[in-house]
């Protein structure tokens, strides 16, 4: 039986998952520390960078499991992200100053 069209494993499925996580988590990250704190979209950048932490892992740690370099990646933007998330005061919020008294 011959078929038509274009067979993708499952190896590239999961460095294309790798590569959504990837921009997902950078997405987050920015949307979590440039939104002001008020508003819906900090928590939602917040969240989104942990799901995309988490499906970095496992689709990493599954395509580790396929000899696939895309694992590698999938460490190094865990990294990046985790830095870029603990560096820093958080997000662009006016502070009131102290007064002594």
């Amino acid at each position: 039986m011959v078929r038509v069209g274009s067979q993708i494993d499952l190896c590239a499925w999961l460095e294309v998952l790798v590569l959504l996580f990837q921009v997902g988590g950078v997405l987050g990250l920015f949307l979590s520390r440039l939104a002001p704190r008020s508003t819906p979209w900090a928590a939602r950048g917040h969240y989104g960078f942990i799901v995309a932490i988490i499906g970095l892992g496992i689709a990493g740690a599954l395509c580790g499991r396929h000899d696939s370099e895309f694992g590698l990646f999938a460490g190094g933007t865990m990294t990046f992200l985790l830095i870029g998330m603990t560096i820093g005061g958080g997000s662009l919020e006016s502070a009131e100053p102290i007064h002594a008294g």
